[in-house]
């Protein structure tokens, strides 16, 4: 569906855009295998029938520090993860239909996420400018507001988790694309009328 959309106005270089996406690629691998350690852990720590933990206490500690985890390791795509999705709907757009399959609907589940996890970032911020003056880090009065932010936020965490690799297939269908573009022939000169009989004057 090639369209004219111009593209996004906070557009990176292209070295920069390259590594945002190598970035984003450590967040996908590093995110699989958090989430992978909790599912072993919950297969274990569970009942088989029930799903309810064995220990509530020692369950919800690990379940914070999943969060926490994923949170981490989203900090490198953080500050670019709208930028990356401004450039993959630019590039979608250019793209033949054939090629975008579900696409589309996955850049809005990231674009959703990440104003989300930009929403309650804020929300963060604000609340502990307003924590008092004794709940500092590794309190409970700081503790627990901070473990109740990154569990809202581990769920669009997990959304960039599942949607992510949208944006990398995108762009390396955008380079094929581009690298397959047809060049016009150059087209030769007519030929000339009759030979010249005589060498071309001196100036």
């Amino acid at each position: 569906m090639t369209t004219s959309t111009p593209p996004p106005s906070n557009l990176p270089s292209n070295e920069a855009h390259q590594l945002y996406l190598r970035q984003l690629a450590t967040y996908l691998r590093e995110s699989r295998q958090i989430l992978d350690a909790w599912d072993a852990y919950a297969d274990e720590h569970c009942d088989s029938e029930t799903f309810e933990p064995f220990d509530e206490a020692a369950y919800g500690a690990r379940q914070r520090q999943r969060d926490t985890d994923t949170l981490n390791a989203f900090g490198r795509v953080y500050f670019h993860a709208d930028v990356l999705v401004d450039i993959a709907e630019h590039q979608l757009a250019r793209l033949p239909a054939s090629a975008t399959s579900d696409s589309a609907w996955r850049l809005g589940e990231l674009r959703t996420s990440t104003q989300k996890l930009y929403t309650l970032h804020r929300q963060w911020l604000d609340l502990r400018a307003n924590l008092p003056t004794d709940a500092v880090p590794s309190t409970r009065a700081y503790n627990e507001p901070l473990a109740e932010n990154r569990a809202e936020a581990w769920h669009h965490l997990d959304q960039w988790g599942i949607h992510g690799q949208a944006l990398i297939d995108i762009n390396t269908q955008a380079q094929n694309q581009q690298h397959r573009s047809p060049v016009a022939p150059v087209k030769a000169p007519p030929p000339p009328d009759a030979a010249p009989t005589t060498p071309p004057a001196r100036r």
